[in-house]
């Protein structure tokens, strides 16, 4: 390569090089806390042909698109005589923390009946959510949990608090 060809090259490289760094920077996303929150919810659920009431509390902690989440449900009757119960650990993915969120997640748990059966359980979940202020939100909670002894599922409203939004 002729010595005026390789200093050009060496010019434009050099030019690329100092003007490429300031905008890798700028591209760089922010560093982003991970998220957290509590939640208690209440709604229906059915298992087979039967229709009850459902409570669930849990927590919940998004590290980038990533949520692992630990609950315990129960779904039963006025009379609580049909409860069944679920206490579980779940792991899945979430949208970015906005105004609008949504999660969806699986995992491992226990199931329990009313004559204290208890069985290894699928708990699933997902969940879209409107969180006007940062630290508070309302959203829908859509679960499924199947076992050996009742596959149930329902769908709940839920109150969250926590920092839901950096």
């Amino acid at each position: 390569m002729p010595p005026r060809t390789a200093r050009l090259c060496m010019c434009v490289g050099l030019f690329l090089a100092i003007h490429a760094a300031p905008s890798a920077a700028q591209t760089t996303p922010p560093l982003q806390r991970p998220t957290f929150w509590g939640q208690v919810a209440l709604g229906a659920a059915g298992a087979a042909d039967s229709g009850f009431y459902a409570s669930a509390i849990s927590a919940a902690v998004q590290v980038r698109q990533f949520v692992f989440m630990g609950r315990v449900a129960s779904i039963g009757t006025k009379k609580g005589n049909n409860r069944m119960e679920e206490a579980g650990l779940l792991v899945g993915v979430a949208s970015p923390p906005a105004v609008f969120h949504g999660a969806v997640a699986a995992g491992l748990g226990v199931a329990k009946d009313p004559r204290d059966s208890s069985v290894i359980a699928l708990p699933i979940e997902a969940q879209l959510s409107w969180r006007p202020i940062p630290w508070a939100g309302l959203g829908a909670r859509f679960f499924a949990n199947m076992n050996g002894l009742t596959n149930f599922g329902g769908v709940t409203l839920a109150l969250q608090l926590g920092r839901l939004r950096q």
